[in-house]
C-alpha cells in the first residue's frame, strides 16, 4: 500500500497527467487520508472528489464539487451524491449552487431528494429569496399533491403570472391549503375577468360576502352576486343588492333576487321599493309567497291554542272526576248517598230533638243543611 500512495504523492507534485489514472486505478490500495492530503496541497479537486467519494465521505465530497465545480463538478456525480448525504444542511447548499451555476438543473436535482429528507417549504423560501420561483415550477406541481402552503402559495402566484387561469380554478378547489384572501386580493386587480371571478370565488370561500357581491357587480356577473347574497344569509345585504337592481333598472335580477333570497328580505322593504318603483308585477311572486307562508304560520298557532285549550278542559273534567270519586269512598260507605244524609238528618235526628227544644232543630252541616258547593252535588 505505501509503494502505490508515494507514487501517486509523486504524481500529484510532478506529473499531473498522470494523478487521475493512479487514482481509479489503485484508489483500494492507497492511503487515502495521505492522498487527500496531497491533493488538496496541489489542488487537484478532481482527484480529492474521487477519493472522498470511495471512501463514503459524501457530505465532503459535495463541498468540494460545490467550492470547485470548473474541476470538480459533474450534474450526474453530484445527483448521485445527494442521496447518500449524511447531513441533509448540504443539500441547501448544493441548491444555492445551482441557482448561480446550473439553474435549469434544478428541478431534475430536485427530483432525487424524497419529501421526507428535504423540506420543501425551505426549497420555496431560498427560490423567492432569489426572485428565481419560475425555475421550481416542475418541482411544485410534483410537490402539490402534499398539500402544502407555501408550495400552494408559490404555484398559485405562477399561475396568475402566466394567466393559466384554468389551472389556477382547478387547483383553489381541489388544493386548500393556501393564503385564500391573499390570492383573491391578487386575482381581484387582474385585467382578465376570469382572475376576477377567481377573486370573487375566493372571497366567497372565506365568507368575505360584500367584498365578493361587490366584486360581482362591477363585473356585471349578477348570477353570483345573487347566489353568494343568498348563500351569505345576511338581510342587508340582500337589500341592498335589490336596491342595487332597482337604480340599475335590472328588474329581471330584481325578481330573480326576491325568489332566490326570499328567506332574508323583509316584506314592507319589498312592498315600497315596488311601490316606488312601478314594479308590482315583478313583486307579486314574492307577496304571494308571503301571504300563503303568513297563513300556514296563523293557522299553525290557532291549531297549537286549540291543542291547549283542549288539554286544559280535559285536565280539569279528569280532576273533577278525581275529586268527587274521592268524597263518595270516604267512611266504607256510611254517606255514599247524598240524598240519604239529607233525610236521615230531617226525619231522624231532627223530628226527635225538636219537641224537647221547643220546635227548633240544630243547624249542624250534613243534618238538615244543603249540602257544601264544589264537590259536585
Amino acid at each position: 500500500m505505501g509503494i502505490f500512495t508515494e507514487l501517486g504523492v509523486l504524481y500529484s507534485k510532478h506529473k499531473e497527467e498522470k494523478l487521475m489514472e493512479h487514482v481509479k486505478l489503485f484508489w483500494s490500495r492507497v492511503n487515502i487520508r495521505k492522498m487527500l492530503k496531497a491533493c488538496e496541497a496541489s489542488a487537484h479537486w478532481e482527484a480529492a472528489v474521487f477519493l472522498h467519494l470511495h471512501h463514503d465521505e459524501f457530505d465532503a465530497a459535495l463541498q468540494g464539487m460545490i467550492a470547485h465545480p470548473t474541476e470538480a463538478w459533474e450534474h450526474s456525480k453530484l445527483k448521485d451524491t445527494c442521496t447518500k448525504l449524511t447531513n441533509v444542511e448540504t443539500f441547501y447548499k448544493a441548491v444555492d449552487f445551482y441557482l448561480t451555476w446550473a439553474p435549469l438543473q434544478l428541478c431534475d436535482l430536485l427530483s432525487v431528494m424524497p419529501h421526507t429528507r428535504i423540506d420543501p417549504a425551505r426549497v420555496v423560501a431560498q427560490l423567492r429569496r432569489a426572485s428565481h420561483l419560475p425555475l421550481l415550477k416542475p418541482y411544485l406541481l410534483h410537490c402539490q399533491p402534499l398539500n402544502l402552503k407555501e408550495v400552494n402559495d408559490a404555484l398559485y402566484e405562477l399561475y396568475v403570472q402566466e394567466e393559466d387561469h384554468e389551472a389556477l380554478a382547478a387547483a383553489v378547489v381541489e388544493f386548500t391549503n393556501f393564503d385564500a384572501l391573499e390570492m383573491a386580493r391578487l386575482c381581484e386587480k387582474h385585467g382578465l375577468l376570469q382572475f376576477r371571478r377567481i377573486g370573487a370565488m375566493l372571497y366567497r370561500i372565506s365568507k368575505k360576502w360584500s367584498q365578493s357581491v361587490a366584486l360581482s357587480k362591477e363585473d356585471c356577473v349578477w348570477d353570483e352576486a345573487i347566489s353568494t347574497t343568498a348563500e351569505s344569509m345576511e338581510g342587508a345585504l340582500a337589500e341592498e343588492l335589490l336596491l342595487f337592481f332597482v337604480e340599475k333598472k335590472l328588474n329581471a335580477c330584481f325578481a330573480a333576487c326576491l325568489y332566490t333570497c326570499y328567506p332574508l328580505v323583509r316584506c314592507d322593504v319589498v312592498l315600497e321599493l315596488a311601490w316606488r318603483n312601478k314594479l308590482h308585477d315583478f313583486a307579486m311572486p314574492f307577496f304571494v309567497q308571503t301571504m300563503r307562508d303568513m297563513r300556514s304560520d296563523l293557522d299553525g298557532l290557532l291549531d297549537k291554542e286549540k291543542k291547549k285549550e283542549e288539554a286544559i278542559v280535559a285536565e280539569k273534567k279528569k280532576a273533577e272526576e278525581a275529586l268527587a270519586s274521592g268524597y263518595s269512598d270516604v267512611g266504607g260507605g256510611g254517606y255514599a248517598d247524598p240524598a240519604a244524609m239529607v233525610v236521615y238528618g230531617a226525619g231522624g235526628m231532627g223530628g226527635g230533638m225538636g219537641g224537647g227544644m221547643g220546635g227548633m232543630s240544630p243547624q249542624v252541616p250534613g243534618y238538615g243543611m244543603p249540602a257544601p258547593q264544589g264537590y259536585g252535588y
